[in-house]
């Protein structure tokens, strides 16, 4: 049966980047994975995965602002590179120089609009600034005007906290954090046509759904009267957004519907069995649900965030 699987959670390790730190005399940690456009096309035939969008959301402030902007526009390129060198594998989300604005609204345009990437990937926060702050209305505004897609992915702070690997727990509730400000500063009331999507399985965005509405209703407070209307609404609100099933399964696929569950596989980060694992308990457990279920979240949630791809399997499909 013809079943492509779409995974929209895929990392490069940008030789920009490195380079740049390199000519600083940063040293590249020891833990970084190796990545090239072949290492990660192996990786995605270990998880059985057809297609992949790349992004690099990174944290440029190591640098001063114009340079930042010099390296935004350096792995743009890079990104789209490798998507028009592998149009049939590989998609790619813009990286953006945030915290500034303007900088960030000239390299949205131009990767939108001259590269043709698929969306952009954002970081929840720069320099403690997250999403809901004024200073990102007018982009927020644009991408909307867009409706773009946009890729949320957590800070990952240096530090260990409870002697834990912040890549294990922290990513998670950085995620959440970002959710919950931007539902209390009404973000997805103001930019509703932006798709975002929010990875690890939204963190505890899912399990807390309750909690969020209700500091939204309450402006960060849940010591507040509400009527179940209201309630409804702003838990619709976090229903609208999408959830990728990276390495956080858990019971996802029972409190997110169907058609807001996107495949995300991490690569080059997770060891072999380890993709081998989530790809097969995700679609084992979709399955459970309906044949429909597996479907929509292998491919048919991505086919209509993304038409372009849908065409490019459908031709696939018509040839097969």
């Amino acid at each position: 049966m013809f079943n492509p699987v779409i995974d929209v959670h895929h990392h490069i390790i940008s030789k920009e980047m490195q380079r740049k730190q390199r000519e600083l005399g940063m040293e590249i940690p020891s833990f970084m994975p190796k990545w090239t456009p072949e290492i990660g096309m192996q990786k995605m035939d270990v998880g059985d995965i057809s297609f992949s969008f790349l992004s690099a959301p990174s944290d440029l402030t190591f640098i001063n602002q114009s340079s930042a902007n010099t390296l935004a526009r350096k792995m743009n390129e890079e990104l789209a590179s490798y998507a028009q060198l592998h149009p049939k594998r590989y998609g790619a989300f813009a990286t953006l120089p945030l915290p500034d604005p303007a900088a960030a609204m000239e390299e949205t345009l131009y990767a939108l609009d001259v590269l043709g990437m698929d969306g952009v990937a954002m970081l929840t926060s720069y320099q403690g600034k997250y999403l809901s702050h004024p200073d990102y209305t007018e982009l927020l505004t644009e991408l909307d005007r867009r409706s773009a897609v946009v890729f949320l992915h957590p800070i990952l702070i240096p530090q260990k906290i409870a002697g834990l690997s912040p890549a294990l727990l922290e990513g998670t509730f950085d995620t959440t954090r970002a959710v919950t400000t931007m539902a209390v500063h009404r973000i997805f009331d103001q930019h509703p046509s932006i798709t975002f999507i929010l990875p690890h399985t939204g963190g505890m965005v899912p399990y807390i759904k309750w909690r969020i509405a209700l500091a939204a209703i309450g402006q960060d407070s849940i010591q507040v009267e509400t009527t179940p209307e209201q309630f409804q609404a702003e838990i619709a609100k976090l229903d609208h957004l999408y959830y990728d099933s990276t390495l956080n399964l858990g019971t996802i696929q029972k409190l997110i519907a169907p058609d807001r569950i996107l495949f995300g596989a991490d690569i080059p980060w997770p060891a072999d069995s380890v993709l081998r694992i989530q790809r097969e308990s995700v679609f084992h457990e979709a399955q459970q649900i309906s044949e429909e279920n597996a479907k929509a979240i292998a491919y048919g949630n991505a086919f209509r965030l993304f038409p372009r791809i849908s065409k490019l399997f459908d031709i696939e499909k018509k040839l097969s």
